[in-house]
């Protein structure tokens, strides 16, 4: 009997194609310019919030509640004082009441997003 198993090569090669969403969750290490084509999906507790810039979704948690995002009918993002640039580090999510700190902004899939999307508006 004749088994072949993939090679290292052959694995490097199937990552190396793989469409982007096989990699959702992953922490983003740059900034990313945000575009006018976007979507807010808000989270209950105010702990974060889903975002769709275009193609691209993401999902961004606050450093503490940020419970003014739940209601609010306005968000701007910027980041050291430049707007519509979401960072790793130091943006802001601005609302009508209040101003909240971004701890952490992942990747997630079109279907993630599609999923969070639905439930809130259960």
């Amino acid at each position: 009997m004749n088994s072949r198993r993939p090679t290292p090569l052959l694995f490097a090669l199937a990552l190396a194609i793989a469409p982007s969403a096989a990699f959702a969750g992953e922490a983003i290490t740059d900034c990313v310019d945000l575009g006018d084509d976007q979507e807010i999906v808000r989270a209950a507790g105010g702990q974060q919030f889903f975002l769709r810039n275009g193609s691209d979704h993401y999902r961004v948690a606050f450093q503490h509640s940020c419970d003014s995002i739940l209601m609010t009918p306005r968000v701007d993002i910027s980041t050291g004082g430049q707007a519509n640039r979401l960072c790793a580090a130091d943006t802001r999510v601005k609302t009508t009441r209040d101003t909240c700190r971004v701890a952490s902004v992942e990747t997630m899939t079109a279907e993630e997003f599609a999923k969070r999307k639905k439930r809130s508006s259960r």
